[in-house]
């Protein structure tokens, strides 16, 4: 058996994992950190943070959980722009803005990880190669169409079963060993907006993760 840890909080940014890191998650002694941040960090507005600042959270994260266990990290989804242009009006994004700043996000991981010599999913990639978010039906994002929810951020079912199995892939290869995970992170670790948000039973993908390693 493996035990697998849902950490993820909504609207959590960089410096909220900080402050609940050691509680959370180095105290739990994990043999595995699975760790996505920085959707909120771009895009919340209570949130927001500048990329220097975001860089320096981020590698301290990545230092701190790196001195007591594995790490692997995944780049943020992308976004539909639209959407967020028009749900956060008081941010004046321009058009394509919101993905403009997840694109920068992104890079900064992956200089981190290459740096830090971490295991990195790029995430980003593999999601924008099935189509990305945006208003279609089969969209593996939550939108008008296939929710009821002009969203464009949080994961369908379908998408967050994408994304288990390509972390099961990676853990299989990699950290085949282990028998403590913790996914840690924001919403779309938490599992907004779909069954068993918080826990691993249900419809995100530290729940569908669980099913598939155990």
């Amino acid at each position: 058996m493996v035990e697998i840890i849902n950490a993820g909080i909504n609207g959590n940014n960089t410096a909220d994992l900080l402050i609940r890191l050691e509680k959370d998650v180095l105290q739990q002694s994990p043999e595995l950190v699975v760790m996505m941040v920085g959707t909120n960090d771009m895009l919340n507005e209570k949130n927001m943070l500048t990329l220097k600042v975001y860089e320096k959270n981020y590698l301290e994260l990545i230092n701190r959980i790196r001195e007591k266990t594995d790490l692997m990290l995944m780049t943020i989804p992308p976004v539909y722009s639209p959407y967020i242009i028009a749900r956060k009006p008081a941010l004046n994004f321009k058009e394509g803005e919101p993905g403009r700043r997840v694109n920068a996000a992104n890079k900064i991981i992956r200089r981190l990880a290459a740096n830090s010599r971490c295991l990195l999913i790029d995430l980003h990639k593999v999601l924008a190669a099935c189509g990305g978010s945006d208003t279609n039906k089969d969209c593996l994002f939550q939108n008008e169409a296939n929710s009821n929810l002009e969203d464009g951020v949080h994961p369908t079912y379908d998408g967050y079963r994408v994304i288990a199995a390509v972390i099961y892939e990676a853990i299989k290869i990699s950290f085949s060993d282990v028998k403590k995970i913790i996914c840690f992170g924001d919403s779309l670790t938490y599992g907004y907006a779909v069954e068993g948000g918080g826990t691993i039973a249900g419809k995100s993908y530290p729940a569908l993760l669980n099913k598939m390693l155990n």
